[in-house]
Order: structure tokens, then sequence, then C-alpha cells
């Protein structure tokens, strides 16, 4: 059975339901508005959608019983803090907030599924469960929507990313590490505060963040086997409001990435060493608040050999190309680590309509035309993985 029919039937609908959610933009865990109008949709199909962790959607199509398995197909719901600069007529209506990741089009191509799967469920040999989650920008949706048993009795899960520097039409499915684990932390650096006059008088925090910052992206280098990805990022720094006085804080934010579990878990041990010792030297003291986000995303190569044939099987091996896998974190990890899993971008860039834009840019545009494909590319992993 081949998916591509259907989903070419209702590829208008998918773009229309891309641009009805990208009008609504809203942040994690406030996707009130965006929830009502998943279950209104799925409602409309006779289907029977369950709300869980307060703004999430799910909801099965086919029966378990035929073969004692399902297949969940994920798509994420939340927007960003970004003012858009598109000039799309169908433009953000929420000022400040924008789809500027693409889950306007994820949230689309998962009702795109509901409308095939509703055609071919008497056909299924088992059952698909449509996964709509919050809060992945903050990476704490999919932890939410597995303790709320989104994936109780599912045996894998698929998900999709429209992606901006893939060409449109292209998928990516490869094997192993597609994206980092992604960390956050903050550093708190306690001095004395005196004149800027007087500085033996106090504690310079001012200095001793300086030298934290040096040492740890020198150590990370020199620490970390050079053979695993490794980024320590810091990207905020505060402290002071006056030009002629020392503060007695400084506060560092940033984030780490890594694709191995070994050198994720070695990050917060070395920058405790390297930021103690380091103030040491020049009097301080500091606190490190190291915060766990996502882990990394890593396909199943079984999977991802089955998501490569259903992709092929609909639009040949050319539709199939080559992606780097990239340092940006997606809380996609926490489903693959607790089941089988594919994770599949979907390119969208196509410049002749302007879809020339990175994801996060609040020009970020899609070519529409090809987001049937990425429905049709799920529902036929979720057929052939239940079939075989």
């Amino acid at each position: 059975m081949l998916i591509r029919e259907y989903a070419e039937k209702y590829s208008d609908y998918i773009i229309e339901m891309r641009r009805k959610f990208h009008r609504c933009p809203e942040l994690g865990f406030q996707e009130q508005r965006t929830c009502e109008m998943i279950c209104g949709e799925l409602r409309a199909m006779g289907l029977a959608p369950r709300v869980l962790c307060g703004t999430g959607v799910a909801v099965d199509i086919g029966d378990r019983a035929r073969s004692g398995r399902t297949v969940a197909i994920r798509a994420d719901i939340d927007a960003l803090m970004v003012k858009e600069e598109t000039g799309a007529d169908y433009a953000s209506e929420n000022e400040g907030y924008m789809h500027a990741c693409g889950r306007d089009a994820h949230i689309a191509m998962n009702l795109g599924c509901a409308k095939i799967l509703c055609d071919i469920q008497d056909e299924l040999n088992g059952s698909v469960r449509l996964l709509f989650q919050p809060v992945e920008e903050f990476a704490r949706g999919a932890s939410a929507m597995i303790a709320a048993s989104a994936l109780k009795n599912v045996d894998t899960v698929y998900g999709t990313h429209v992606w901006g520097d893939i060409p449109a039409g292209k998928f990516s499915a490869e094997a192993g590490p597609r994206m980092a684990s992604a960390d956050f932390f903050t550093i708190t650096v306690k001095g004395k505060a005196t004149h800027g006059a007087l500085p033996h008088n106090g504690v310079d925090p001012i200095v001793a963040a300086a030298a934290i910052i040096q040492n740890l992206q020198v150590v990370f280098h020199r620490e970390i086997i050079a053979t695993e990805p490794a980024v320590i990022s810091l990207c905020q720094i505060h402290g002071g409001d006056a030009d002629n006085a020392i503060p007695d804080k400084v506060t560092i934010g940033g984030t780490t990435r890594a694709y191995s579990r070994e050198v994720r878990e070695s990050f917060p041990v070395i920058m405790e060493r390297v930021i103690r010792e380091t103030v040491a030297a020049f009097r301080a003291e500091a606190e490190l608040d190291y915060r766990k986000g996502s882990s990394a995303v890593i396909n199943d190569a079984d999977c991802s050999a089955r998501a490569i044939r259903a992709i092929t099987a609909n639009y040949g091996e050319q539709a199939v190309t080559h992606f780097e896998k990239v340092m940006s974190g997606e809380d996609f990890s926490e489903y693959q680590e607790a089941v089988p899993g594919v994770f599949v971008f979907l390119g969208i860039r196509n410049e002749e309509i302007g879809a020339a834009w990175p994801n996060h840019s609040s020009h970020f545009a899609v070519d529409e035309r090809v987001l049937a494909r990425g429905a049709a590319a799920a529902v036929q992993y979720a057929v052939n993985f239940l079939r075989d």
C-alpha cells in the first residue's frame, strides 16, 4: 500500500492547517488555543483526542488488537519568542511570537496523517497514536508527555522536523546521532564590591569571570577527546551597573552540547573543577547551576532503514539526501530513550519562493507543497511497521 496518493488528496488541507496554526503561535505550556484547535480538527474527523499534560494531545487510530502493536507519530506544537517579518498574509497575529521553527508545519502534517489514517484504518494491522507535544523549545514537553502515558503500549516512534537548510522535498533519515544533547548552566561568581579606583580593597568578580570563560574554553578542547564533538558556549554575562564601581557579583549563562552520553556526563564534572580552582586564584567564590535539558537524538538503525524504505517507496531514491548531524537539540530524544525510533528531517528550502531562511529566523518560510510528503512518509512508516 503506497500512501502518496492519499497524501496528495489532503495536500490543500495540510497547507490550510499550517497557515491556520501559523496565525496563532503560543509559547510552551501556554498552547491552550492550539490544543483546542487540534482537538477540534480531530473530533471533526470522528476521532476521540485526549489532552495530556495540560496542552498536549494524543489520539489513537486503528485497532491494536489486530497485531498487538502501536506506532507513535509525534509533532511538537509550541512557538518561539520571535517578531515575525515575513510579510505573509497569514502572519502571526500574536505580536512578538512566531512559528519560526516549523512547528505549525509539524501540526499540519500530523493532522494530514490523521486524515490519511482515517481513510485506511480498517486496513491497519494495529494502531497508530498521533502525539501533539507542547514545550519542545524548553526541552520539557516530551518528558511530560511520557509521564502522562503518551508511550503506553507504543513499539516505535517517528518524528519529522522541517529544515531550512535542506532542499524542498528532500528527506534525511540517517541512522546514528542526528542532534546533540542540550544542557544549560548559570555560573554565579561572588566577590567583594569596591570603588574602581581602589580594587585592592575588594575582590573583583569580573576578572574572575573572564578567567573562567577563558579556562573553560581551553580545558574543554584539551581534556575531551578531539574525535568526540563537544561544545560549550558562554552566551550571556551580567555584572555591575556603574563605570567606576567593581560589583560584588557576576553571572554567566550558557549551554553545552554533545552526542556521546559519556562526554555529556563529564561536562559538569569538568566545569565544577575548573570554576572552583580558577576563582580560588582570584580570592573569589563561585557556584555552578547545571541543568539537564534533552539527550542526543540518535536514530535506531532498523527504524532509520524502515523510514528510508517508506520514503523511497513513495518518492524514489532521489528524495533521500545526506544531511550532516547538527549540534542543535531536540527533546524527541526522550521518546527514543524509551522506545526505538527515527527522527527525519524534511527539506523546505526553495529560494524561488522566498523559503531561504534558517529555522528560528524572523523571515523563516516554508515550501508548503512538500508537507504532504512528510505526512505520507510518516504514515507509510507506520503502515509498514504494523504490516511487517
